[in-house]
């Protein structure tokens, strides 16, 4: 069994990876959002980790505690979930072993997989596409470790050489094995397995056992800090140094690296915690180490104008003042010539357009709401809170005029339709721009609310709703952890969004069964945080 367990690790190192990263985001942290939290901490099989490892990922293997029994309840949610486990149970059995009699009995509180170094630079930085990234992830150095029941070493050892497994030998008290079919070396000492593709990487992680403190991961303040931000009660959790990630990435891209404002994050780490709950699942994490200076907090209130049924929701605040930061930190990166340049553009892009940079700044100070609406063809629509409604419909219908203007300029050949005035909601006149015969552009301005959509009936479900999504209760199930104040807010309804899927044929390859596995999936609701530790949080809600 834990031959065969060691040489799947050595032949699916990406699968195994990746597997984690997706459970991390499907599974998420019990109690969020009101329950007491003391802060987390990791496990003893941290304590085999260098220091130096940029990736950890660990999970409880307490199979007959409360965060197991909970998973396994949301599991049966899925039709699916049955066959699953089977194909799992097949998996983990192998000649005469049994894993609930043979393994299970053995294990101890936790095991982690630990990236022990990251690919070389060029690798990493193509890595950000899908076939790139399991090229580099096969790349990573990696070690696993489980936790030993107590007074069980012995019996994990007898269980390695009877499933074939040769000792060669002991290093730091830990006797250790390996195996004429399979690549891979396993030590086991009295507190843990350990596991690698080569006895150097096994080496190491028992070298650091032995050495202690700050030679590991455990004893190192960054890793041990993060954790201690998050939730105690919790099914796994994971620790990435985006420091490490970005220094590496940072040597291929040269210059360009600090010129995107990559600098400001060589010593920012995330770290994130798992857990299921009886209403689904939740994910909670945090950034230390990194700027918090550019997304402002607000308190969502346009949840009030947003229509109960919509598809999706993201809510946030103040991009003018966003876009101005970064503008700024793009432009101080920059050579003389280039901010000579982009100095120019700014210059004439009012000219061109009709409009002041403070008219413009004016429609995207406050509160926004990026909204898609359901239908046989859903729209889309922007509500931007303003402080003057007259102002802002001044400065979009000067850009009614100046954006075509501006295309004329570059593309004279060009054919615009013209604006046509439409009727919206409470008596309020909009203008619309025919693109195609089912969307294009309109907009109006009610009040303190300037809304900006592809068709009058998105911009008036936005402007005048039936039911507001503040109301619905699924929605506030979805955001009952979430604080008063937050930088971003996001919605989706994955129940109507499948429907909409399956009406426009999306969906129709898809087999009975799989819709069957979609259909428990119920929305997904996240939203990030300032203050000290800049934090994030998603929670997808499940029911049969």
């Amino acid at each position: 069994m834990a031959v065969k367990l060691s040489e799947s690790l050595r032949r699916r190192r990406t699968v195994a990876i990746l597997t984690a990263g997706v459970a991390a985001s499907a599974i998420a942290v019990a109690g969020c959002g009101g329950g007491s939290e003391t802060g987390s901490s990791a496990g003893d099989v941290a304590s085999y980790v260098p220091s130096s490892s940029p990736l950890y990922l660990e999970v409880t293997t307490d199979f007959d505690g409360a965060q197991w029994q909970q998973v396994q309840a949301l599991a049966t949610e899925f039709p699916g979930y049955p066959q699953l486990e089977r194909m799992i149970q097949k998996d983990l059995e192998t000649g005469n072993v049994d894993f609930d009699t043979d393994v299970k009995p053995l294990l101890g509180e936790r095991a982690a997989i630990a990236g022990l170094a990251l690919p070389p630079a060029g690798d990493l930085t193509k890595g950000l596409t899908v076939p790139t990234a399991a090229e580099a992830g096969d790349d990573m150095r990696f070690v696993a470790v489980v936790d030993v029941a107590d007074g069980k070493s012995q019996q994990v050892k007898d269980l390695l050489v009877r499933e074939g497994a040769v000792s060669g030998g002991e290093h730091d008290g830990a006797e250790y094995f390996t195996s004429k079919d399979a690549d891979g070396v396993v030590a086991v000492d009295d507190e843990a397995l350990v596991f690698s593709d080569t006895k150097e990487q096994v080496f190491a992680a028992l070298d650091a056992h032995q050495a202690g403190g700050d030679q590991t991961l455990a004893g190192t303040d960054k890793f041990t800090d993060a954790l201690a931000k998050l939730p105690s009660d919790v099914f796994g959790q994971a620790y990435l140094d985006l420091g490490a990630f970005v220094q590496e990435a940072g040597k291929a891209a040269g210059p360009q690296a600090d010129q995107l404002g990559l600098a400001d994050l060589r010593n920012a780490v995330m770290a994130a915690s798992i857990a299921a709950e009886p209403g689904g699942a939740r994910l909670k994490g945090v950034i230390m180490g990194a700027p918090n200076d550019v997304a402002t907090e607000f308190s969502p209130t346009l949840t009030e104008t947003v229509p109960a049924d919509a598809l999706a929701y993201v809510g946030f605040s103040n991009l003018s003042g966003t876009l101005t930061q970064v503008f700024q930190q793009v432009q101080g990166s920059l050579g003389d010539e280039e901010k000579r340049q982009l100095e120019g553009l700014s210059d004439q892009l009012p000219q061109l357009l009709g409009v002041s940079l403070d008219d413009l700044s004016a429609l995207a100070e406050k509160e926004h709401a990026l909204v898609v609406t359901p239908g046989a063809t859903p729209g889309a629509a922007l509500a931007l809170q303003v402080d003057d409604g007259a102002k802002a419909q001044d400065t979009l219908d000067k850009l009614r005029v100046g954006i075509p203007a501006l295309v004329k300029t570059f593309q004279p050949d060009a054919t615009i339709p013209k604006w046509q005035p439409v009727p919206l909601a409470g008596g309020v006149q909009g203008w619309r721009l025919p693109l195609s015969p089912k969307a294009g552009v309109v907009y109006g301005v009610d009040g303190d609310l300037a809304i900006v959509g592809t068709s009058v009936r998105a911009v008036t479900s936005v402007q005048r709703p039936v039911a507001s999504l503040s109301e619905s209760a699924a929605f506030q199930e979805g955001t009952a952890g979430m604080p008063d104040e937050v930088t971003s807010v996001f919605w989706l309804n994955l129940q109507e969004g499948l429907g909409t899927l399956r009406k426009a044929g999306a969906l129709k390859d898809a087999t009975p069964a799989t819709l069957a596995n979609l259909r428990p999936l119920k929305s997904l609701a996240a939203w990030t945080t300032a203050g000290d530790v800049p934090g994030f949080e998603v929670f997808v809600r499940i029911h049969s």
